[in-house]
């Protein structure tokens, strides 16, 4: 009897002592010192008061015990990720992962959203490098919830758009929707109308290739609406309101050379009505914008012809007309086609080489042949005239 008053006196012992060992952990291990890295909107302070919200987050230990395998706590739903690493028993280490701000709706307050439309911040704070989004019918914003859209498929839209944008490697100014659910993507000068939700993956594929042969001041309309992957024509409506800046190299003319001088100051200032590449349609302006590097050698040679005529020099154009027939009958193309190849992937400036259907760089392009007509014959069994760039089925 005694023995077992004895056992339970030293049970109780041992578990007043574990009590006050713990009790003694949570007063004595206490983060004193927190550090934040990885963080850029918001700040320090901010993560350290959503990350310790009572007592016993406050101790060392439970505080790594809780997130030692990286969850986010509901209270920081800006975070994509966190860790926690203990430096010391009073000093702990948090490396965050912010979720990136994707848009922003301008309500006289600026809301952010993230990529999963969650509402992130609401700011009087202008951000650089995020689009705003205009035109679409949007209720009252609350912080770390959805996007009010009307529509459902609005968001899906502007988020899909947004992440398309992206992967392309463009960051727009801004995105807006019509009444009629339209959509036009402003990045620097060029305005892109890429009409109802549909083909949007092919509209930014084409988008991309086409601001790539424009430069940082071209300006004007890019009509993608009809766009669907399968050769269609692009027309560029330029602008009249921005200068075009055109470098171009001037050599010396002869006075009585007229006819030439005057033919490339038209070039310069670019008053011809139309002009084609790869499928790409310019009406209304200029055409240096998206003159192709075959078009600009073509006009050098025929201005270089024009002037070695004025000089007497006949014999150097009967050359270049021996050159050219020489080209076509090695079946050569400097035509800028716009084909799929076997990945199903749209690749920009090909033409024909020696019989074969070849890219920028001279590289076969796979799942493309020249079939008995001379035609074109890409992955999707599309048919182009490499003479003409245009779609023969």
């Amino acid at each position: 009897m005694r023995n077992k008053r004895k056992r339970r006196f030293k049970n109780l012992l041992l578990l007043l002592v574990v009590i006050l060992v713990l009790l003694a952990g949570l007063l004595i291990l206490r983060v004193r010192k927190l550090t934040v890295s990885g963080n850029s909107h918001y700040s320090a302070e901010t993560i350290k008061d959503d990350l310790i919200t009572d007592f016993f987050s406050g101790n060392t230990l439970i505080l790594w015990w809780t997130y030692k395998d990286g969850t986010v706590p509901d209270t920081m739903p800006y975070l994509e990720s966190l860790k926690i690493e203990v430096k010391s028993p009073f000093s702990v280490a948090v490396t965050v992962t912010e979720k990136e701000l994707v848009g922003y709706f301008d309500m006289g307050s600026y809301a952010y959203f993230d990529t999963d439309g969650i509402v992130l911040e609401i700011t009087d704070e202008l951000y650089d490098g995020i689009p705003v989004i205009t035109g679409a019918s949007v209720g009252e914003f609350t912080l770390y919830q959805k996007v009010p859209t009307e529509s459902s498929s609005t968001l899906r839209t502007v988020l899909s758009l947004l992440e398309l944008l992206e992967y392309q490697g463009l960051t727009a100014d801004e995105i807006r929707f019509s009444d009629n659910s339209e959509i036009t993507v402003y990045i620097g000068y060029i305005e892109a109308d890429l009409g109802q939700d549909e083909y949007l993956e092919e509209k930014v594929a084409n988008l991309k290739a086409i601001l790539d042969t424009f430069t940082s001041t071209t300006a004007g309309t890019l009509h993608l609406e009809n766009v669907t992957g399968k050769n269609e024509d692009i027309t560029f409506s330029p602008s009249d309101e921005v200068i075009i800046e055109t470098e171009t190299e001037t050599e010396e003319i002869p006075e009585n050379d007229t006819a030439s001088s005057d033919a490339e100051d038209e070039s310069v200032t670019g008053a011809a009505d139309t002009s084609t590449l790869g499928g790409i349609t310019t009406d209304g302006g200029t055409a240096d914008s998206i003159t192709s590097s075959s078009q600009e050698d073509s006009s050098d040679e025929a201005a270089s012809s024009q002037e070695g005529s004025a000089d007497g020099a006949s014999s150097d154009a009967e050359d270049a007309a021996d050159d050219s027939d020489d080209s076509s009958d090695d079946g050569e193309s400097d035509v800028d086609l716009m084909v799929f190849n076997s990945s199903g992937e749209l690749v920009y400036h090909v033409h024909v080489k020696d019989g074969l259907v070849v890219d920028a760089y001279g590289n076969e392009v796979p799942g493309c042949s020249v079939n008995e007509d001379g035609y074109v014959v890409d992955a999707y069994w599309n048919i182009i005239d490499p003479a003409t760039g245009d779609l023969m089925n």
